[in-house]
């Protein structure tokens, strides 16, 4: 795609079209600096008290009232807890700036507060999927969420991409965790989808964000509750599969407010049969292993938060862990083994934060400490080989955020941060002390950036800025580097309900556990492990996109997307004939690791949808079609392409009596990799969920691919001294039954104000 020849084709619909008129700003706690999210914007004529338009502030509290004609109105902000904020004589165009609110409005008995919050919001910079209409998931985890976020794809194994790359910065509240380091798939896994509010598919990150993460970054939202007074909700469920519960408690007395949380899950024991064939050419022989393995997982979480006007704060404990028990023949030879492989994690979070208020208002510095200090543990044990992996994994942030609005046109952000990261491992193998080490590195990350919001030709919203990142590495002879990373996002309204971006961001993905040499020998005819010479990869990606919202309540998304990878990283496997391990020689044996392979090049189009048929029908729709070409530099030069596409679609219909029933089912196609090819995935869920006692009260039931047991994914690998099959039945048929309740003096609810249905505006549960 070429830049030049986007813009030139924006400018000039640009010359072809007429200016608007609009008033916009942001709406904040004036205790606080919180953003006041769904505080109801109306604008009167003042002369009549006419009504002439409106809208609803969004989660980040910002609005904007388009097709207004040049002139006077009042506006009129209102939200509940709150007292009304009246501007009158106000002239078109015009932005506002930064509006406070004075917490403290009339108290309410079981006042019932209306918003609107679509399923499927699209922004400029992001895709925000909000969970409280998403009732497959129900009794599930964050893997089966994020299943249904446009944009994000989740393999068999709860391995996420983001627009096909799986290299993506996982966050917590826009916060780091420790809990992603060990295992990203057994994190996800920890969180039911009952304690998160909304995940944002951050794809665009502006130069404010860290540039960790080639793919962009994924933000996991848990629940808290902004409304004054005590309140909070309990949720329950078991199931053939999973079984998990939450209980959320929130309290809120003028400037102080604080959550409180617990929740934990377990995944029930499941056995997976699986066949793994090898035929190795130049010893013409063929090895067939045939492997039983039981599996289960389970975890907990639990934490609080507060805010007291300018300070915020938090602290949270997580701990998730799983035992794999696998039995295995291997042909020829008629070789038995077994293998017993626990891992497990404890994570504690924390963070404080300070916002500075100054007296001259648009501008606003924000500090932020916050912390992690994970402590993984991997044990393994094969007949008489015993070995122990107890680690650290310790991270510090500080960082320092300054804004400036100079005026309605033009405002600056500018910032500086610093990351101390320590991972420290070691390992103890017994009979074999020659595998033992130790695996101590620090990374330290110093960075600064600074970006502009201005308006380009009137219509043009521009937001350009640039970062810069210099990372110090503690281990053996890897040098420091510095590396800038610019991000620029040009978006047009064409209405008041469609626009049009363009957006080009570079971003890093600097490997870090994956250069621990940790020798993974649970089956010692197939080896992983880490590889401590790794390089950082760099991306640079570009999209193209069209949003419209529909008075309806629906969206459509169309974008294309171009992305160029250099040091990709990829997972590559070797054979060996014989192959060393400390004092140890495996022989005919294949070696799996993390290699800098070459370049990457993905162009996609992507398409997603939200709209209400009728009344009580809706449809969500998500497709990814991304096409991938690889140049291997390991495999002198060889070049992998390949067309993969992804398609889910999400079906809900409101019944009377608050009885709301699901269908969602999703299919991915197989992919060529760099060595082989991966298998089509296919799964499907039904639901359904009644509310009862006055909507504060629900009982759901979900079945998961009830009428096959098993998922068949078939693995082909072809290498040139070598090829290979790997078989496995997942097993994936589910059945579950959940109950929520609420409770407290405030209820909670996102329903549009004309009486819309459950489907597009549900109660919070």
């Amino acid at each position: 795609m070429k830049l030049s020849l986007v813009l030139a084709i924006l400018l000039l619909e640009w010359t072809y079209s007429s200016g608007q008129n609009k008033i916009k700003g942001l709406v904040q706690n004036k205790d606080n600096h919180q953003p006041v999210a769904y505080a109801t914007i109306i604008i009167n004529d003042p002369t009549t008290g006419k009504t002439i338009n409106g809208t609803v502030a969004n989660d980040q509290g910002a609005f904007e009232v388009n097709n207004l004609k040049k002139g006077k109105y009042n506006l009129t902000i209102d939200f509940i807890g709150y007292t009304r904020q009246e501007l009158k004589g106000i002239n078109a165009p015009l932005d506002l700036g930064t509006i406070y609110m004075v917490a403290g409005g009339k108290s309410l008995n079981e006042v019932v507060v209306t918003s609107r919050a679509p399923t499927i919001e699209n922004k400029t910079d992001r895709i925000v999927y909000n969970v409280a209409t998403d009732i497959t998931s129900q009794g599930g985890v964050a893997t089966d969420v994020l299943k249904k976020v446009p944009q994000v794809t989740v393999d068999i194994d709860g391995n996420v991409e983001l627009q096909g790359n799986s290299n993506i910065r996982f966050l917590i509240n826009g916060k780091p965790s420790s809990m992603f380091g060990n295992s990203l798939a057994d994190a996800l896994a920890a969180i039911p989808a009952s304690q998160i509010k909304s995940i944002e598919a951050i794809t665009s990150p502006g130069a404010k964000y860290d540039a960790q993460g080639t793919g962009g970054i994924i933000n996991i939202i848990l629940k808290d509750n902004p409304m004054q007074g005590m309140n909070g909700n309990v949720s329950l469920s078991a199931g053939t599969r999973l079984e998990n519960g939450a209980v959320n408690l929130n309290f809120r007395k003028n400037k102080f407010g604080m959550n409180v949380f617990f929740s934990g899950n377990e995944q029930l024991t499941s056995h997976t049969p699986s066949t793994r064939t090898r035929y190795t050419f130049d010893t013409k022989t063929k090895m067939t292993q045939e492997t039983n393995t039981d599996f289960s997982r389970k975890g907990y979480q639990t934490g609080f938060g507060f805010d007291y006007g300018n300070l915020t704060g938090g602290l949270s404990y997580s701990y998730f862990g799983n035992r794999s028990i696998a039995s295995t023949y291997q042909q020829p030879g008629d070789i038995y083994f077994t293998s017993d492989t626990r891992n497990h994690t404890g994570s504690l979070d924390w963070n404080l934060g300070y916002r500075k208020q100054f007296k001259k208002e648009g501008r606003d510095l924000y500090f932020l400490y916050s912390g992690s200090s994970g402590s993984p543990y991997t044990s393994f044990v094969q007949g008489e080989t015993h070995s122990w992996t107890p680690g650290l994994d310790l991270q510090h942030n500080f960082s320092v955020d300054y804004s400036h609005q100079v005026n309605q046109h033009l405002s600056f952000e500018s910032g500086a941060k610093v990351i101390l990261h320590h991972f420290n491992n070691t390992a103890t193998s017994i009979p074999d002390t020659t595998q033992s080490y130790v695996f101590d590195y620090k990374m330290n990350i110093y960075a600064a950036y600074i970006s502009a919001k201005f308006s380009l030709f009137h219509n043009y919203d521009v937001v350009a800025g640039g970062r810069y990142e210099y990372t110090t590495i503690v281990m053996g002879n890897i040098p420091s580097y510095g590396e800038f990373l610019p991000a620029v996002n040009i978006s047009r309204k064409i209405g008041e309900d469609q626009s049009i971006k363009l957006a080009f961001t570079r971003r890093i993905e600097r490997p870090d556990k994956e250069l621990n040499p940790f020798v993974n020998l649970s089956d010692p005819y197939n080896i992983t492990m880490g590889n401590p010479y790794l390089k950082p990869e760099i991306g640079n990606n570009t999209e193209l996109g069209y949003s419209r919202n529909f008075k309806s309540g629906g969206n459509i998304y169309v974008g294309i997307m171009e992305r160029i990878n250099t040091n990709d990283l990829k997972t590559y496997t070797a054979y060996y004939a014989t192959y060393a391990v400390g004092d140890s020689i495996y022989k005919d044996v294949t070696v799996t690791t993390r290699q800098n392979i070459g370049e990457e090049y993905n162009t996609g189009l992507i398409l997603t949808s939200s709209l209400p048929l009728t009344k009580h029908l809706n449809i969500r729709e998500n497709l990814m079609v991304i096409n991938k070409h690889v140049v291997n530099h390991l495999d002198n030069g060889n070049k992998t392409d390949g067309l993969s596409w992804r398609l889910n679609v999400n079906a809900a219909y409101s019944f009377p009596k608050d009885l709301v029933a699901e269908a969602f089912g999703e299919y991915r196609s197989a992919w060529n990799s760099i060595q082989g090819r991966v298998p089509q995935v296919i799964n499907y869920t039904v639901a359904f969920r009644k509310l009862f006692w006055h909507k504060n009260a629900s009982i759901g039931l979900t079945a998961t691919n009830p009428f096959n047991q098993y998922i068949r994914q078939l693995t082909t690998l072809s290498t040139s001294n070598y090829t290979g099959t790997y078989l496995r039945m997942v097993p994936y048929r589910s059945f579950g039954i959940s109950m929520t309740y609420k409770f407290g003096k405030l209820q909670f609810k996102k329903e549009k104000e004309h009486g819309e249905d459950y489907l597009n505006n549900p109660p919070a549960m």
